[in-house]
Order: structure tokens, then C-alpha cells, then sequence
């Protein structure tokens, strides 16, 4: 049998006004030593936080019946992912650096409209953030940060606006005391408590197991049993799925099956918890490798939309997997053969073959400043430079 590996999720209480435990933060930690943040892609720690207090320890045990505070990046804000996020459970945190974008407007009114509970991390009042109180429902303010005067000013003007407030990094009970006649509603630090390591266990993830049912979920033709069954041949993935299904599931009905679920998560939710699992484990390859990837798959749909040959699924997917071999350390051919793809994809991927591999073989050639490619369909260089532009933009809006 596998050896269980140690995970790890920091957790802080946060308090109302009368001391009653309101929620908790949910931090990322590395080992049960250093109860401080080790500094990871953004977007990974988010990442192993969720999975490791739904899908490992499990959030009942972690947070109990009250919310849990999780930071996002921008990255994660991103609609793909919104589907993981069980709404009733989290509140989610928009850092501190977030840069204000359409696209960080666009995710934040998606995510109010689904019944998001939001808050703004480490508020300080910058003038080029005001414009997210408007998607806010609690913010969080570093009173060690925030000068007493510009305390009291902006307090009343966020209590007018309705918005809860959170004091960070009370540290004395007169801080407290204070915090509380501006009419702050929740307190943090460590005149409450430290944060506290809370350690489980998990099964190894089988990172080909996870790049398998990657690409079985966007997979337009698959269907929910076989993706059950795909996740049934894994114990891991089984016992992280069966975890946060019971953990996050509405009521009281018990999880019966990996098919039980599976059809609870529905496919888009499955999309991004997938997504997740991927995105959780990758800190040891350089980030440029992904945001190629990204830039491969979008492009490779953009094209896809305009010559309508395969689905704009199967063209992302060839652009996603164009880069496995380096993610994976192995050769493309062997972990193709191990992949549910279809043929038109595997020989777009090995031997740029159809107008899925011309798309592939366009793209690297962009890429290397190359012309002498012949173009798929019959897109011009000057359509194929606008849609590898658009592609970089997007990679490019995507934190991680």
C-alpha cells in the first residue's frame, strides 16, 4: 500500500463582537514546524489549501460548522475555477496586489451573482481599489497599517455603504475595545489566538492519473459513467472526490457511489476540480512552461472557432497537451498511450498531422519567428499574428 503523506492547513480564528467564534482563516502551511506562510505561486498555495481541508483532512474536521477564509489570487478568481468553490462554505479573500482589470470586474460580479460571500484582503484604503468595495461584503482592515485619523474616516464611510468590517492584527485588548466603537464587526490576531497547524493525511496523487481525467473531462464526448469509472480506477482521486461530495454536499444525504459523486459535482464542477488537483502540485516547474501552454491552447482554439472542423474543446486540448512531455519529465509517445485522447488529437500532438496538428505546427512556429508553415485553414500570417496576440493577452491575464 501507498505511504499516507503528511498535509498541513494554518488556521486562525476570527471573532464577533462578543467574542463568539464567527469563522476561520485558512492558511497555507508546509510542515507542522514553521507556522508561517512558505512562499509558493499564488495560485498553488490557494490551491493546496482547498484541496488539502476539503479533500484530505476534510472541512468538518478543520472548520466545524462555521465559513472559512481563504485567499485568492486573481488567477483563481477566474470563472474555470469558480465552479470548485462551495458557496456556503467560503469566503473568499481578494488579496491585497489584486491589479483592478475588466476581467477582475467581470469575475467579481460573476461571483456575487452565484452567492459568493467576498471580502477585501488587508484593506488599506489605496484609492485604486475603491472600486471593489462595491463587490465587497466584509473588508478586511490592518489596522497597524491604517493611521488612526484615515481609521475613523473610512470606517463610517464603509459602514454607510453597508459592508461589514473586519479588524486584522489585533494585537491588545485596548485595540480591540477601539476597533469595536468604530463599529468594526469581526477581529482577528493574535490578541486571540496564533494561527494553529491542523495536520491529516493523504494518498499520493498520481500525476498521470490527474492529466488523464485533465483530459477526459474536456472531452466532449464523454459521458458521467465513464468518468466515474475513470476516477473509481484511482484510490486517490476516489477517496479526495468521496471526501469534499460529503463534506460540501446539502442536507443530510449520505454519498452512496464515485457515480453518487460524480453526477452531485456535475461536469463543469468536476472541470475545475480537476483543474485544481493540476494547478495544486506544479511548483517545480517554471511558470513560463504553463503560460505557454495556455497561450498553445487558446490560440489553438481561436482558430478552431474560425475553421469548425473539431469543437474549440478538442483544438484547446491539443494546445493544453503540447507541452505534457516537459510538465510530466517523460517522453510524449509513452504518456499519450496512456491517455484516453483521440487519434486526431494524439497525431495532431506527435506528428502535427490534420488541421489539428497544422494549428500546432503554426503555433510553434510563431513562437520561433518561423513563416514557412503551412497555415491551417486558410487564415492569412496577418490573422494568425492577431489571434496569437489575442492568445498571449489572455495567458497573460491569467496570475499564477
Amino acid at each position: 500500500m501507498a505511504e499516507l503523506l503528511d498535509v498541513f492547513v494554518g488556521r486562525q480564528p476570527i471573532f464577533d463582537k462578543e467574542m463568539q467564534l464567527f469563522a476561520y482563516e485558512l492558511l497555507f502551511r508546509g510542515n507542522q514546524q514553521d507556522n508561517h506562510a512558505v512562499i509558493l505561486g499564488g495560485d498553488s498555495a490557494s490551491a493546496q489549501v482547498m484541496l488539502n481541508a476539503f479533500g484530505d483532512i476534510g472541512l468538518q474536521d478543520v472548520v466545524g460548522e462555521h465559513k472559512a477564509f481563504i485567499n485568492f489570487t486573481e488567477g483563481l478568481l477566474n470563472p474555470e475555477y469558480q465552479s470548485f468553490f462551495p458557496r456556503k462554505h467560503i469566503v473568499i479573500e481578494v488579496l491585497e496586489d489584486v491589479k483592478v482589470t475588466p476581467q477582475l470586474i467581470h469575475s467579481l460580479k460573476q461571483l456575487r451573482d452565484k452567492g459568493f460571500t467576498i471580502a477585501l484582503d488587508d484593506y488599506v484604503f489605496n484609492p485604486e481599489l475603491e472600486v471593489l468595495e462595491d463587490f465587497a461584503d466584509i473588508i478586511k482592515v490592518d489596522i497597524m497599517e491604517v493611521g488612526a485619523k484615515a481609521l475613523i474616516q473610512h470606517t463610517a464611510k464603509l459602514k454607510a455603504k453597508g459592508i461589514r468590517l473586519l479588524a486584522e492584527k489585533v494585537e491588545t485588548s485596548n485595540q480591540f475595545e477601539y476597533c469595536k466603537k468604530l463599529g468594526f464587526d469581526y477581529f482577528q490576531g493574535y490578541f486571540f489566538a496564533k494561527p494553529k497547524i491542523i495536520q491529516g493525511k493523504r494518498l499520493p496523487t498520481n500525476q498521470l492519473s490527474v492529466v488523464n481525467l485533465l483530459s477526459s473531462v474536456y472531452d466532449p464526448d464523454i459521458d458521467m459513467r465513464k468518468l466515474s469509472e475513470l476516477i473509481s480506477r484511482d484510490v486517490t482521486l476516489s477517496q479526495k472526490l468521496l471526501k469534499f461530495a460529503s463534506g460540501t454536499s446539502r442536507g443530510n444525504h449520505a454519498v452512496t457511489s464515485i457515480h453518487d459523486a460524480v453526477m452531485r459535482f456535475g461536469l463543469e464542477r468536476l472541470k475545475s476540480w480537476t483543474s485544481m488537483l493540476v494547478l495544486s502540485g506544479v511548483d517545480d516547474k517554471p511558470i513560463e512552461l504553463f503560460k505557454t501552454a495556455l497561450t498553445r491552447a487558446k490560440f489553438c482554439e481561436l482558430v478552431g472557432a474560425k475553421i469548425r472542423d473539431y469543437s474549440i474543446d478538442t483544438y484547446f486540448t491539443v494546445g493544453l497537451f503540447s507541452s505534457l512531455d516537459a510538465v510530466m519529465d517523460s517522453d510524449m509517445g509513452e504518456l499519450l498511450d496512456k491517455l484516453s485522447l483521440s487519434d486526431e488529437v494524439k497525431n495532431a500532438l506527435l506528428n502535427f498531422e490534420g488541421s489539428l496538428g497544422k494549428t500546432m505546427k503554426a503555433v510553434c512556429g510563431i513562437e520561433h519567428g518561423l513563416t514557412d508553415f503551412d497555415p491551417p485553414g486558410e487564415l492569412s500570417a496577418t490573422e494568425m499574428s492577431s489571434l496569437y496576440l489575442q492568445a498571449m493577452q489572455f495567458a497573460e491575464s491569467v496570475e499564477m
